[in-house]
């Protein structure tokens, strides 16, 4: 869950990890954990036409989750590091 400064959505306060309340380390806007964020818009065929969701889960909380399922995510190594 993020936390803006104002309504404009440009200057992150603060972020919460919407699974565990974690507090996620934010300075000048940069987000200094790692992070996993969501968005998602469901289509149709789905019980949640049109919808979007959002949230972000502290490194901790993926693994959690990720580490539950049957078939483990793909990994690949980025070629460069934003």
């Amino acid at each position: 869950m993020r936390i803006y400064e104002n309504h404009d959505q440009e200057k992150i306060f603060t972020v919460i990890c919407n699974k565990c309340k974690k507090v996620i380390n934010v300075e000048n806007n940069i987000i200094k954990e790692g992070l996993y964020e969501v968005e998602y818009q469901f289509g149709y065929f789905s019980h949640k036409d049109g919808e979007i969701h959002s949230f972000d889960l502290c490194e901790d909380c993926y693994d959690e989750i990720t580490n539950s399922f049957l078939i483990p995510p793909e990994i690949s190594k980025a070629v460069e590091v934003l």
